[in-house]
């Protein structure tokens, strides 16, 4: 049975709270970064076992998708940040680009399991624009995989979430930058290789 819009994205929302809320805040942290930064030394923030327990992809799995340059934008930073919740959780990996004076945050991370039976996550309705007092939301199927374009008035503004098949979240944020610039930043992640992961045994 197809989802209503509405519900479908109430539905989305949740099912991936968790997963889409820590790179929401990791993106406005790295938003704010000036232009210009060095890239970051090895810090605590930027080890992590790359055995990943409860089924995840491992970090090995997840880091190489996104190169050192995709399209005009070129990786300053790499980091992956530990979790502090005791509960098992997949791996994320978050990169910092830029584009001549323009930054943006590009985060990958494995939304579980749960993306693999959720209708909401994998869109199968029409394309559907809202609008809030927060912002703007456009949801919709391109090829095998969701995407979110959303616009917000608050930091980061502008991001561009495309849920794969798989539960791989690929997200590209920032302000001041173009929605089809982040979503062509989001696109030239190695989709193919992405969803081309088997997910492991629990």
């Amino acid at each position: 049975m197809q989802l209503r819009p509405r519900v479908a994205i109430r539905q989305l929302a949740a099912g991936l709270g968790s997963c889409l809320l820590a790179t929401a805040a990791t993106l406005g942290a790295h938003a704010a970064d000036a232009p210009g930064r060095p890239a970051a030394t090895p810090s605590r923030s930027t080890t992590k076992d790359p055995a990943t327990p409860g089924g995840y992809f491992t970090l090995n799995q997840i880091k190489p998708l996104a190169g050192e340059r995709i399209g005009a934008w070129k990786r300053t930073d790499v980091k992956v940040p530990l979790e502090s919740s005791a509960l098992p959780q997949g791996p994320r990996v978050i990169y910092t680009y830029r584009n001549g004076k323009q930054t943006a945050t590009l985060t990958l991370s494995d939304a579980g399991a749960l993306a693999l039976t959720s209708e909401a996550a994998q869109w199968k309705g029409p394309a559907n624009r809202r609008e809030t007092d927060a912002g703007k939301e456009y949801v919709y199927r391109d090829g095998r995989h969701t995407v979110r374009e959303i616009e917000r008035r608050d930091p980061p503004g502008s991001r561009v979430v495309l849920m794969l098949p798989n539960g791989i979240v690929v997200s590209a944020a920032a302000q001041g930058v173009e929605m089809t610039a982040l979503k062509a930043l989001a696109d030239g992640v190695s989709l193919a290789a992405a969803e081309a992961l088997v997910r492991p045994a629990k």
